[in-house]
């Protein structure tokens, strides 16, 4: 008769250690995927912002130019110099007010939570669920 039939408790015991041991080894390496998911996805939304910032820049000295050009076409055409750049004004301000609002939706913090690392969890629950039933 072999050692493992002579004493059934010892082995349930060590299985139910065993299995106690996996679970612990499962939540660390589940934090350990949080942790990278989470750092993965603010290195992503920091580079896209500092692209954005560039971006900016130029285009800051760009459409100011082109304003500058589009208030000295309109007092070429008859209206005053501060008629014009009223006119400008008020454009630019539609204009920003409409990239203000696709930003607002860009640069939500919810999109920051580590989704694919709770839908793991959420797999690995039942999964132990299912095993310890």
């Amino acid at each position: 008769m072999t050692t493992a039939n002579r004493n059934p408790i010892r082995n349930l015991a060590a299985l139910a250690s065993d299995a106690a041991a996996q679970t612990a080894d499962l939540v660390q390496l589940e934090f350990r995927l949080a942790r990278l998911e989470i750092k993965e996805k603010a290195i992503g939304w920091r580079n896209g912002l500092v692209f954005a910032l560039v971006s900016g820049a130029f285009g800051t000295a760009a459409l100011l130019l082109v304003l500058e050009a589009c208030v000295a076409e309109l007092i070429e055409r008859g209206l005053t110099p501060a008629a014009a750049t009223i006119v400008v004004a008020a454009a630019c301000g539609l204009v920003a007010l409409a990239f203000f609002m696709l930003s607002r939706k860009r640069l939500d913090f919810d999109e920051l939570s580590p989704d694919r690392t709770f839908a793991q969890v959420t797999r690995d629950k039942d999964m132990v669920k299912e095993k310890l039933t």
